[in-house]
Parts: structure tokens; sequence; C-alpha cells
């Protein structure tokens, strides 16, 4: 008997999600209080308007205010790696090339105009959203790069596609005096000078090693549309959840048979195994750079002993 798929027509119709990735939802949901038992691995943009504007009615001016929240466990890799980059423009170029890693609605550009270098940040997402996220990436890319060459870097200038808000008066410890609003685009400008800063903590081989993997991740990212994509997204909500995903579970979650959505992996080239491991594969160096210890990475990537973690681990690294 043939066996039949539980896709419907919705399913197959409907507008793919988009996420952001990384600890902004989580540090958004420690802000008010609302621990989940079980945190989310992504945040979809809906999620994530509801985490903003509930917030906000508790500080208008969150978005400034909520990298102060996180600590450096909550940072993104990327994070991490502008602080290895050997000067300020490196640092730059890396948020440019590796920011839609952490969120699908985010795109990030150089530029120079007549105004100087700048960067320009679009954000794919209903307007008061769009704000929020455009205030938290620019106050967070210029704290890390404040933190990161010990100076107090200042723009030259700074345009937002937002309108004014009440408490603008906050924008100036950031982003200095020459601030516009309703420009239609969102835009930082660098001294020229500034550009050539070094980072006080550049290291070049730690530098080269986490290019290399978010170059490997940027690939996989390109691998991982369609089916595969849906799969490993909902394989980071199981393991966020604690669960040890399977292909049955994902193929229920999908309304598809385990059957059809091995084959649908195949056509991508990729087995459910080897979507795993890749997904664990990313978690791990994220654990890792928060200090997570083995015993802890190994729960957290749904294995119940150390010894199955580190076998796999070796799998992974090609040494199996």
């Amino acid at each position: 008997m043939r066996e039949t798929d539980r896709n419907t027509r919705e399913t197959a119709n409907r507008t793919p999600q988009r996420f952001h990735r990384g600890h902004l939802g989580r540090v958004l949901e420690r802000f008010l209080h609302t621990h989940r038992r079980s945190p989310q691995a992504d945040y979809s943009m809906v999620e994530l308007k509801q985490l903003w504007l509930a917030a906000a009615e508790l500080d208008p001016a969150i978005g400034l205010h909520l990298f102060g929240h996180f600590t450096p466990q909550d940072w993104h890799i990327l994070a991490h790696l502008c602080l290895f980059c050997p000067d300020l423009a490196a640092a730059i170029d890396c948020w440019q090339r590796y920011a839609g890693l952490a969120s699908d609605m985010d795109s990030v550009r150089v530029l120079e105009d007549d105004a100087g270098v700048c960067t320009e940040l679009s954000i794919d997402a209903p307007p008061q959203l769009a704000q929020y996220m455009v205030e938290h990436y620019s106050v967070m890319g210029l704290t890390q790069l404040r933190r990161g060459t010990g100076q107090a870097v200042l723009p030259t200038q700074v345009r937002f596609a937002h309108p004014r808000p009440r408490y603008h008066a906050e924008y100036r410890q950031w982003f200095g005096e020459r601030i516009e609003f309703g420009c239609g685009h969102n835009r930082i400008y660098y001294p020229r000078d500034a550009l050539h800063l070094p980072m006080q903590g550049r290291h070049a081989g730690m530098f080269e090693l986490l290019r290399h993997e978010l170059d490997r991740r940027v690939a996989r990212v390109r691998q991982l549309s369609g089916w595969a994509g849906k799969v490993a997204a909902g394989v980071r909500q199981q393991l966020a959840r604690g669960q040890v995903p399977s292909l049955d579970s994902q193929a229920d979650a999908l309304h598809q048979s385990p059957r059809t959505l091995r084959r649908r992996l195949e056509e991508q080239g990729l087995t459910f195994r080897q979507l795993l491991d890749q997904v664990r594969a990313e978690l791990e160096q994220q654990l890792e750079l928060q200090g997570e210890s083995r015993s802890e990475i190994a729960a957290q990537l749904g294995y119940s002993d150390l010894a199955a973690y580190l076998h796999a681990r070796k799998r992974w690294q090609g040494d199996d």
C-alpha cells in the first residue's frame, strides 16, 4: 500500500516565517520576568514583536537599552568575532558579511557616499518592530566597537528611517549630535581615521577560526532552504525544549509522512542524521563560547550521556 502525504494545501502554500536566532528573545523574556521553562531557540517575527511591545510598556526606550541587559553568554557568535578582528574596519565588514546568520529579517551593507563610509541596516519587519531592532542593533554595534577599540567611537552622523521618538534626547549618548529621522534608510557614518583603530583583543588565530566557521554556516544556510530549512528550525526548537529530535517527530510537525520527508531531504542532498549533526555542531560552538561545560553541552544537544556526545563530536569533525 502506497504511503500518502499528510501535507495540506494550507501547509504547502503558507508564507515562510522569518526568525531571529540567538538570545535576543530570551533577554527580552528575562527583562519581562517571563522565563519559559523551555526557552526557544528561534523567535518568529510575530513573537518578537509581542515581546518588544510588552517591554516598551515598561521602558519606551527599550530598543536603546536592551543590549545593556545582555551578558557575554547572550552574545551571538558574531559579537565575539568582532572583538578578535584586527581593526574597526574589519569588524564592520564582518557585521556586513554575517548579519544574516542571526536573523532572517536583517541585512547590513557597507556603503560610501558623499557623507563618508557607513553601515546601512535594513530590517524586513513592520515599522514598529523594525524601529526597536534598528535601535538595538545600532547600540550593540557601537558598544562592541567601543569595547573592542577602547575608545568612545562616535559617528559623524546617523540617519534613521523611523520618525523621531519622544525619547530622542537619549540618542545623543550613542550617536552624537548629528541625527536625522524619517530619512527612509538607516545609516551610521564613521570617522575615516577611526576605521583603522586596532581592536585591543585582536587575535589572528581566533579571527580566522571563527570566520571559517561562519563561512561554513553561510554555506549551510544556503543549503538549508526549503524543506531542509524547515526541519532545521524544528530541530532547534526541539533541542531548546529538551527533546531529542527524530525524523518521525519532524514529519509529524510538518504534516508529512516520514518516508516523504526523508525523500524531500534526499532531494536536497541530505539525510536527517546529517542535518541533525549540522544543527548540533552549530549549537555546540555557541554553547562553548558561552562557557558551558562538556556535560552541559551534551545535555542541551539531546545526549543522554557524555560518552555519546563525545563520540558524535568525532563524527561531526570527520574523525570517525
